[in-house]
């Protein structure tokens, strides 16, 4: 049986210019990503008469979603995550998965946190993007 598993090639991040309707546009250059990072706190709901430790679950964290482009200052896109995170306005972005048709699409709104740039010797000049999201996950 042949793996189903998906390329990371081809996948899409897309942050929305929020307008109505809103267009999503893709981040151009993007080399690699990580996340989203979702978590949940543990609540321990234990009393004196449990028989062992008790606990039920908290309020999901989506986390955060980092991504390492190769930076362009005058691409649109770069220039709106820029804007975004000088801003401090929550920004909408899908994430699109190269499945079958239709592509898995996650979509949220989060603030873009982090933006540094960076560059070395025999390399290209890169900038590493933070999203901290700030609600439910949607998936369609």
């Amino acid at each position: 049986m042949s793996s189903a598993a998906l390329e990371a090639q081809g996948m899409e991040i897309k942050i929305g210019n929020g307008a109505s309707p809103e267009v999503f546009t893709a981040i151009p250059e993007i080399k690699t990503f990580s996340g989203p990072s979702g978590s949940a706190a543990v609540i321990d709901v234990t009393d004196l008469s449990s028989a062992a430790k008790e606990k039920r679950m908290g309020l999901a964290d989506e986390g955060q979603l980092s991504f390492t482009v190769n930076y362009i200052p005058t691409d649109i896109q770069h220039m709106a995550l820029r804007e975004a995170r000088a801003t401090r306005e929550e920004t909408n972005f899908k994430m699109v998965f190269t499945d079958d048709s239709p592509s898995t699409t996650w979509s949220f709104s989060a603030f873009v946190t982090g933006f540094a740039v960076s560059g070395a010797v025999d390399n290209v000049v890169e900038a590493n993007v933070t999203l901290e999201i700030t609600e439910a996950i949607t998936e369609s």
